[in-house]
């Protein structure tokens, strides 16, 4: 994996990161590390381990040892689902499993973006992190993992011999690779299992504003802007003649190496890196059309023929006329930016429940949305705050937005969110009773708000009414720095 997703390395101003969750943090590991992406596969026991190793497991014919991510990070262990995978990192030239709640995608960081950790992070020790890495204007925080403080190479070794020792894996049965092997980046599109060879895949990343371009083929959704280069996106739903959706969380963009140049695929979900044996991937079957078997290299047959992997072949996946017209087509940044003031004129804001009321926040104000906490106690405070909570180390005030309004108490439940919102960079959390969605809308909807609303909620408190669904729908949009105002 590395031999391939290590493209622009050389760059020393620049790192790239396979992105993980624990808990509702997300983590960091250099891809230079990472040798593969596997599911959690059965594990054998280790007697007298550290609790946090979970023990060994086969991997075609090598012990692996396998730790808990969560537990050595001092959180408490979860049921593993669909998500659950496990990184197998290099350490000291030694692989080591580490399973993580769920992969998220392969993401290239600037270094100024990476500051040093903090002392004190939660529960966590921060000598097992050897940097913080705010995007987004620091409303997205990847904390990257020290490997060598995770775990030695003598704890790696150790674990092997002990495992050896107890005849642990003795009795496995161990087929020899007698194949070669691939390495797959899988997909999802709605409920079908598609892969890319990795040696065409460049990077993976997030979906971000697409700008539509005229006269290109319906499934070209428009390009985006990656490191000062317009790169065209390709919707692989309506690609395949699939009904089209909206690009949400779980939503990735492929980026391949077509040959002539590197083009963007939409998909809906990224699943992981799984190595293939070549004897296991058969031809196409003979209902597919002579163009169709151009594009589709083969169908993998994995778990005894219950899991079918569509392999995809890159470099003739688009037609050629399409791939000439496009690396010869240059879509100006006039263009671009005639798109881009359109956007200008929208809202983005993050919606939420107090009661039947709907309320919102812009984006930009907003750092991070995170279940309910526990909270200190503050005394001499405001009646509207109800103490602090710790960040990650950062201490910062918790405002109860009922009590600042005015509005009658309520019980604290599953669907209770605290919005960190930072305005002229002082963080602070408002609590609310359930977080809705992020907004998109015409600034035109906006209208300005009544002098008495919601019950009778003082109007200096809220910069405009958003009416959508033709005014179906009311969106209050606060206005954060009355809010915060201390004493108003």
């Amino acid at each position: 994996m590395a031999e391939v997703l290590e493209i622009e390395q050389d760059d020393l101003s620049e790192r790239q990161l396979v992105t993980f969750y624990l808990n509702n943090d997300e983590f960091g590991v250099d891809i230079m590390h990472v040798r593969e992406i596997i599911r959690l596969t059965d594990v054998t026991h280790i007697p007298q381990a550290p609790s946090y190793v979970e023990g060994v497991c086969n991997l075609r014919g090598n012990i692996l040892p396998i730790i808990d991510g969560r537990d050595r990070l001092g959180m408490p262990r979860r049921q593993r689902d669909e998500s659950t995978r496990v990184l197998v990192i290099d350490v000291g030239g030694k692989a080591t499993g580490i399973v993580v709640d769920k992969v998220s995608e392969v993401l290239r960081v600037s270094q100024a973006d990476i500051e040093i950790p903090p002392a004190v992070i939660q529960n966590m020790d921060a000598k097992l992190l050897n940097g913080m890495v705010k995007l987004n204007g620091g409303s997205r925080i990847i904390m990257a993992i020290n490997l060598d403080s995770m775990i030695t190479v003598d704890q790696i070794e150790e674990l092997k011999h002990e495992a050896l020792q107890a005849a642990a894996v003795r009795n496995e049965s161990i087929a020899k690779v007698e194949n070669e092997e691939d390495q797959l980046v899988t997909f999802l599109l709605e409920n079908e299992e598609y892969a890319f060879d990795i040696m065409h895949v460049k990077e993976i990343i997030r979906v971000e504003q697409i700008t539509t371009v005229p006269n290109v083929p319906h499934y070209i959704e428009g390009v985006v802007a990656i490191r000062n280069q317009l790169l065209p996106i390709v919707n692989m739903r309506m690609f395949f003649g699939l009904e089209n959706s909206k690009a949400n969380d779980q939503s990735r963009i492929i980026i391949v190496d077509l040959g002539q140049m590197s083009v963007g695929f939409r998909v809906d979900r990224v699943s992981e890196v799984a190595t293939v044996a070549r004897n296991v991937i058969e031809p196409p079957p003979l209902i597919f059309s002579d163009g169709e078997v151009g594009q589709i290299r083969g169908v993998a047959k994995l778990n005894g023929g219950k899991r079918l992997l569509m392999c995809l072949n890159a470099t003739k996946l688009l037609p050629t006329e399409i791939v000439n017209r496009l690396s010869g087509e240059k879509v100006t940044t006039e263009q671009v930016a005639i798109k881009q003031n359109s956007v200008i004129e929208e809202e983005q804001l993050v919606a939420f429940k107090l009661g039947e009321e709907e309320f919102a926040v812009k984006i930009t104000d907003v750092q991070e949305i995170n279940r309910m906490t526990d909270i200190t106690h503050m005394p001499n405070a405001p009646v509207y705050i109800d103490g602090l909570v710790n960040l990650r180390g950062n201490i910062i005030p918790a405002l109860n937005l009922r009590r600042r309004f005015g509005l009658t108490e309520k019980l604290r439940d599953d669907t209770t969110r605290i919005i960190i919102v930072d305005i002229d960079n002082r963080k602070t959390g408002i609590v609310v009773d359930a977080v809705s969605e992020v907004l998109r809308f015409d600034r035109s909807l906006v209208e300005e708000a009544p002098q008495i609303i919601a019950d009778n909620l003082d109007s200096k408190y809220i910069s405009g009414v958003g009416k959508l669904n033709g005014g179906k729908r009311m969106v209050m949009i606060i206005d954060l720095a009355q809010v915060l105002r201390m004493g108003a």
